[in-house]
């Protein structure tokens, strides 16, 4: 097979690397170094940690190039209402049913039948959770985050869960570089041009043409050419999200370091700023609705935040965006990968693991000989983008603020947490990421539900006392063990000057 990837950028580094590294093909890239990066520091999640370890590139190496630092979620504040706090961590870190391997770090797998600590919490609880007490029981990521620790010991063992664990505050475009670097020259042909012409036969691209003159061939196209689409664009259409109303973002730097590991994501009267900090600079921005803000005032909101803080905020870009996807993200026999194919908006680090999840899943479906590999891969994610949307739209419905026409709009849902709770319980059967994976399950949705202060209304499974009396005793001891495991991990400060 001959796959042609089209658009360098992170978009077009990631999906040629892990193509390298997981498919027997003729793979090239094409691109232009004219390309302008997006980003000045993007949130991630832990899909980028498998794209990196199954494309073999030391994490040391590529957190350095990319002035990486580590994240153990989302904290946002004042989003339920002023004052409120909600921190987000990455899927259940307790292996499941706790009460049988209380000491036992396992992973995660695709249990069918068994309840879940989830479930279990639930019932412990009575369906009222505590959004703190609920991350202590799925593992140390509060405590990390509180001591601002790393999740490596002196002696550089990994002391916490991988599956899936921590992710990264990263330069995209840089960690885009090092993968480029680090991917093995022979396994690949990279041509640097400028796509001039596209051939087509019976609806399939046949080969593309450069200025040069030069044609590729190929069987299958990935188009990373960003909104442009220069080769998805005339096979499917855009469809935009009419209930995310936000459309503007400003972002830029501010010039001082922090090592908190978590991205910071602060409502506003009128959107919201996020706050992301990398070696050397935080970068952060302000995502807002144009029908309630003016671009003025919008920068305005951004600049006085950062300036009480103590800091200036130099802002670096603004752009109008449009949220929504392509209609086939895939069709014929042509890809879309990274901002060609969708963009939701930048909230939950979305972007970069829908790209990672883009061309993982296009090697899942290759391996298992999938018939129809281009409209099996359209069918896998329309599913992930939407359900992705639909947990991202989640956290605006279920606001109570009311203080501005923007909240009013977006918020105040009364239907919201029947139907999250309805929505959690879909997932009852398929509840884990496994290896590699992220996605928003069962223990994501129920966070939501605590982190707003809501209480889970439907009916609570029924579990022996006897159950859960041990997963109480265990889940406590599992606590303390992850508590001991910890005791001496390095700070984030600490673990980054070790990579000099």
């Amino acid at each position: 097979m001959k796959i042609c990837v089209v658009g360098g950028g992170s978009a077009g580094w990631i999906t040629l690397s892990y193509l390298v590294a997981t498919v027997d093909a003729d793979i090239t890239i094409v691109h232009s170094d004219e390309v302008d990066p997006i980003g000045v520091g993007e949130s991630t999640t832990p899909t980028i940690k498998h794209i990196a370890d199954t494309v073999g590139v030391d994490e040391k190496v590529w957190m350095k190039d990319a002035k990486a630092t580590f994240k153990y979620g989302v904290e946002f504040h004042n989003w339920n209402k002023k004052g409120s706090r909600w921190f987000h961590t990455f899927d259940d870190l307790v292996p499941h049913q706790v009460f049988h391997k209380p000491m036992c770090d396992n992973g995660k797998q695709n249990h069918k039948k068994e309840l879940s600590s989830v479930d279990y919490y639930i019932n412990h609880k009575k369906g009222k959770g505590d959004s703190i007490e609920y991350n202590d029981y799925h593992g140390p990521m509060e405590y990390l985050l509180t001591e601002g620790l790393s999740p490596f010991s002196k002696n550089g063992n990994c002391t916490i869960s991988d599956y899936p664990g921590y992710s990264y505050h990263i330069n995209a475009f840089q960690f885009g570089e090092s993968l480029r670097k680090h991917t093995a020259k022979d396994k690949f042909t990279e041509i640097v041009g400028t796509v001039n012409k596209i051939h087509t036969e019976k609806q399939n691209i046949s080969a593309i043409e450069l200025s040069t003159g030069q044609k590729i061939e190929a069987d299958i196209f990935f188009d990373c050419t960003g909104f442009k689409r220069l080769l998805i664009g005339t096979m499917s259409s855009w469809k935009h999200y009419d209930d995310l109303i936000n459309d503007r973002a400003i972002w830029g730097t501010i010039k001082t370091q922090s090592f908190k590991p978590v991205t910071q994501a602060h409502a506003q009267p009128y959107g919201w700023i996020w706050e992301i900090p990398t070696v050397g600079q935080i970068g952060s921005g302000y995502v807002y609705s144009s029908k309630h803000q003016k671009y003025d005032d919008a920068l305005k909101t951004i600049t006085e935040f950062w300036k009480s803080k103590g800091h200036k905020f130099e802002p670096f870009k603004s752009v109008e965006f449009d949220a929504g996807m392509l209609e086939n993200v895939s069709k014929h026999n042509v890809v879309a990968n990274g901002l060609a194919q969708s963009f939701i908006e930048p909230l939950e680090a979305t972007s970069v693991m829908v790209t990672c999840t883009t061309v993982k899943a296009f090697v899942d479906l290759y391996k298992k000989g999938s018939k129809n590999l281009v409209k099996a891969h359209d069918k896998v994610m329309q599913k992930f983008i939407l359900h992705t949307k639909h947990f991202v739209h989640m956290h605006y419905r279920l606001s109570e603020r009311n203080d501005t026409s923007y909240w009013r709009e977006v918020g105040n849902d009364p239907n919201v947490v029947q139907e999250l709770c309805d929505y959690a319980d879909t997932f009852k059967n398929a509840r884990w990421c496994e290896t590699g994976d992220t996605k928003f399950n069962q223990f994501n949705l129920i966070s939501l539900l605590f982190g707003y202060e809501k209480d889970y209304v439907n009916e609570i499974e029924k579990i022996d006392d006897e159950l859960l009396e041990n997963y109480n005793h265990y889940t406590k001891a599992m606590m303390e063990h992850y508590l001991f495991l910890i005791r001496n991990n390095l700070t984030v400060e600490q673990y980054l000057n070790s990579l000099d």
